[in-house]
């Protein structure tokens, strides 16, 4: 030491101390746990193949999925309109409405099954009944009251005598006077029978229309019974609407009409002619 030091030189110095080093400690590691790790279940080729596959068809679907929907959005959408509704009403019921039997639906007006009882058909010679354009209503002639007689569907028709025989002719109001006097009768009690008709002429007073050799002509009556039953008419309803006449002398005849000329023959009711009742002209 060199005298700087000073008086240190008398004092204690401790020895030099001599460490031994510290062993190095080494952990074992099993082999096993060193090994490299097992690959991943999803990185094996079949599983990697199966998730590729997979995800391609989910971008696919995602691709149409996106198609449709904008389809959808520029189709327009259908439209509806409202309509008002009826205000709901409340029907209450009373006592007597419950208490009554049930409606009953109205009765139809009654009609009359004539036109069923008297089918039309042919005359022995030929002549087919004529059909009403219109059914009218059956007013049998009124004993006392002047009438004219027409053809049931014959309008502008009327039964006229002309030269004394009976027949059917156009007679209309613009008819010659003479025409429309000969187209007017005056309904009687029949002659031969009371309940039943007899036609008289109106500008030929006293004479009536009667059958003879089933002719029908205008004659004077002579107050025989062969002219009364002769000149008598019983008035039966017809299917057509009006009525037909049937000879009081022979009942099973009734009043025919041919080429415009009237006569008495023996047909069913159906075949004969049929009238009406007119004013007279």
């Amino acid at each position: 030491m060199s005298p700087e030091d000073g008086p240190l030189a008398d004092e204690w110095v401790p020895p030099p101390q001599h460490f031994a080093p510290s062993p190095r400690t080494t952990a074992s590691v099993p082999m096993a746990a060193v090994q490299a790790p097992a690959p991943h279940r999803a990185t094996a080729p079949g599983r990697l193949r199966t998730v590729v596959v997979a995800a391609a068809v989910i971008t696919l679907l995602a691709a149409v999925g996106l198609a449709v929907t904008s389809g959808e959005e520029k189709r327009p959408g259908p439209l509806f309109v409202a309509l008002p509704t009826a205000p709901p009403v409340t029907v209450v019921p009373s006592e007597s409405s419950q208490a009554a039997a049930p409606e009953e639906r109205p009765a139809r007006p009654a009609t009359s099954r004539v036109r069923d009882v008297v089918p039309p058909s042919r005359t022995p010679a030929g002549n087919s009944v004529r059909t009403p354009s219109a059914t009218p209503a059956v007013v049998l002639p009124v004993v006392g009251r002047e009438l004219g007689l027409e053809p049931v569907g014959e309008r502008g028709r009327r039964v006229r005598h002309r030269d004394f025989v009976a027949r059917i002719d156009p007679v209309g109001p613009g008819s010659r006077e003479l025409d429309r006097a000969d187209s007017r009768f005056t309904a009687r009690a029949g002659r031969g029978d009371a309940a039943c008709l007899s036609f008289e002429s109106f500008n030929y007073p006293g004479y009536f229309l009667r059958s003879r050799q089933s002719a029908l002509r205008l004659e004077r009556a002579d107050g025989s019974r062969g002219y009364d039953a002769d000149a008598t008419f019983c008035a039966i309803p017809a299917a057509s609407g009006g009525f037909v006449l049937r000879s009081r002398s022979a009942p099973d005849r009734y009043v025919t009409e041919r080429d415009a000329v009237l006569s008495l023959n023996r047909v069913p009711p159906g075949a004969a002619q049929a009238f009406v009742t007119r004013p007279p002209l």
